[in-house]
């Protein structure tokens, strides 16, 4: 049995992207959040319900629905922990079905926000949507310190160049290593680097000291930007590495959470075009 009767849009409405406006915008509209919390599984599973049919509707509507439903909980600290806790399982953990930074921001931000929950959950989402805002696609990435392998300080505004690729990468990651020799043996790379066109940033998300990575920087080519950043955990997402982020000029991210033979190919792409 349904904790909640779904909206239904009129038969005269035939398209797909209207019926899923619809349908998203309404979705909990008949819920009674006081009876639906004691039922969290069947709970979650509208949650994820709801969902899936985002991606069919006009982001213009899945922000108004994302809008509603936080009204809908905001008077309750439990209820809106609860809803951003559906949200990190359906849209942001490791296992998300749907993995959709822009969506789940609006839900961390609430949980990060909220006077009736814990600091120790506030905290948990607050770094969640800092990470998503300095380095989710479409955000731009602050003008983050690093030290440089010879002990110097850095930064990322030392990437100048048309676009730049942030490669995080750590000396005891196998992939990231592989990672590393195709990227610094690539012909396309190096073309796009010498007429400046591109820069590569590569980013230890680690203490300078550390000797491994040393030895590992003394390797890179140096036409690389190198650096240490200890607390790079706060602004970018490192569950997985190597990352990759692509910037613009102004160091807007156009792209992430790709392997590198996608940038590769992209590079052939740009520099035969070039030719």
């Amino acid at each position: 049995m349904e904790l909640f009767t779904r909206p239904v849009p009129p038969d005269t409405m035939m398209a797909l992207q209207p019926r899923c406006d619809f349908i998203v915008t309404r979705f909990w509209d008949r819920c009674n959040f006081e009876q639906a919390f004691l039922h969290p599984e069947k709970l979650n599973a509208a949650f994820g319900e709801w969902v899936m049919i985002m991606p069919h509707a006009s982001a213009d509507s899945a922000h108004v629905a994302i809008e509603k439903l936080l009204q809908k909980v905001e008077k309750s600290g439990p209820f809106t922990l609860g809803i951003a806790e559906m949200a990190e399982n359906w849209l942001y953990s490791d296992t998300a079905e749907l993995r959709s930074e822009e969506v789940y921001l609006p839900f961390a931000r609430a949980a990060s926000n909220h006077k009736k929950i814990s600091k120790a959950e506030k905290a948990r989402y607050r770094q969640h949507a800092q990470i998503i805002e300095s380095s989710g696609v479409g955000a731009t990435v602050p003008d983050l310190p690093f030290i440089r392998p010879d002990g110097s300080k850095g930064s990322l505004a030392d990437a100048k160049s048309g676009s730049v690729l942030i490669f995080i990468n750590d000396p005891e990651c196998d992939e990231c290593a592989m990672a590393r020799v195709h990227l610094s043996a690539d012909y396309n790379t190096k073309e796009l680097i010498k007429q400046g066109q591109l820069t590569v940033v590569s980013i230890y998300p680690g203490e300078p000291s550390d000797e491994a990575w040393k030895e590992v920087a003394a390797s890179c080519p140096d036409t690389w930007v190198v650096g240490a950043m200890p607390d790079a955990d706060l602004y970018f997402d490192l569950r997985e590495t190597p990352a990759f982020l692509f910037l613009n000029a102004a160091h807007k991210v156009l792209a992430k959470d790709m392997p590198v033979e996608h940038f590769l190919n992209a590079f052939r792409v740009v520099n035969t075009m070039n030719q």
